[in-house]
């Protein structure tokens, strides 16, 4: 199949610069030109056809741009759409049915559920896991394009996708704004930043281990497991003066206690944090 991608940010050329192994990329499109010219580069390609072209010579179109402006993106390229066409978008949360269904296109939302912070192709032994939404002839040719040595493709629903992609947000965004939250609580001690690293992330890596080989409820230690309610009040009281430490630490407190925390104090512990 011969692919073009709209939007050369760093989800587009990851997830094209994996699919080049297998399949033909048409071309690559942003309408920021150094963007687009950095993605030619990554990617290889030596000849790279105006837009117009590039529509109208591949099977299969990526948008990979932010999601407020993929209809946009649409909008764009559809009258140079001839023949059947393949549409994928990226987005995590928008359904594939954005996009108007016409009977000569086929569309599916695909969203790969990792992080890429970097604009760089992954390491060809990376695999990922992708969740797709849409037509079915669109989601027989995903199949096909997204090779299973670098792919797995896992149907959702249009209903799952908003709680699918909070979990993601959870899982990547929200943890990195809990270590933000750590980091701002130890640079209140009168410690240097690399002393600060060296004590805080062995013993994240160590917890989510834990989590890892034995489970959230078993992973857990500390004043919440052992139902130390004195403790927990100190930590409330000192956290009180700055509210956005004192907000985090209640709310993730709040759900170890509803999804954890089993014992007598548990009932003493829920009022504390309420």
């Amino acid at each position: 199949m011969r692919i073009g991608l709209i939007g050369c940010g760093r989800v587009g050329i990851a997830v094209v610069g994996l699919l080049q192994r297998d399949n033909k990329i048409a071309g690559v499109y942003d309408k920021y030109k150094k963007n687009e010219r950095r993605a030619t580069r990554i990617l290889h390609i030596t000849h790279n056809p105006p837009y117009k072209e590039l529509i109208s010579q591949s099977d299969v179109l990526l948008i990979a741009t932010p999601d407020d402006v993929i209809l946009d993106a649409f909008g764009k390229m559809r009258k140079y759409i001839k023949g059947r066409k393949y549409i994928f978008h990226f987005s995590g949360i928008l359904p594939a049915e954005i996009i108007p269904k016409e009977i000569n296109i086929h569309c599916a939302s695909v969203h790969p559920f990792t992080t890429f912070p970097e604009i760089q192709v992954p390491s060809r032994r990376r695999h990922f896991q992708l969740s797709i939404e849409g037509n079915p002839q669109a989601v027989r040719i995903a199949r096909k394009i997204f090779n299973k040595r670098n792919f797995t493709l896992r149907r959702i629903t249009k209903k799952e996708k908003t709680l699918y992609h909070l979990t993601g947000v959870f899982s990547s965004n929200l943890l990195v704004g809990l270590i933000a939250a750590i980091n701002e609580l130890a640079s209140k001690i009168d410690w240097h930043q690399e002393e600060s690293r060296e004590l805080i992330f062995p013993i994240i890596y160590e917890t989510l281990d834990n989590i890892k080989k034995f489970g959230i409820r078993r992973a857990l230690s500390g004043p919440l497991r052992r139902g130390d309610v004195e403790v927990v009040k100190k930590h409330l009281n000192a956290l009180k003066r700055d509210k956005n430490l004192y907000a985090i630490y209640k709310a993730l407190s709040q759900a170890l206690v509803e999804n954890v925390i089993d014992g007598k104090k548990r009932r003493e512990l829920k009022r504390l944090l309420r």
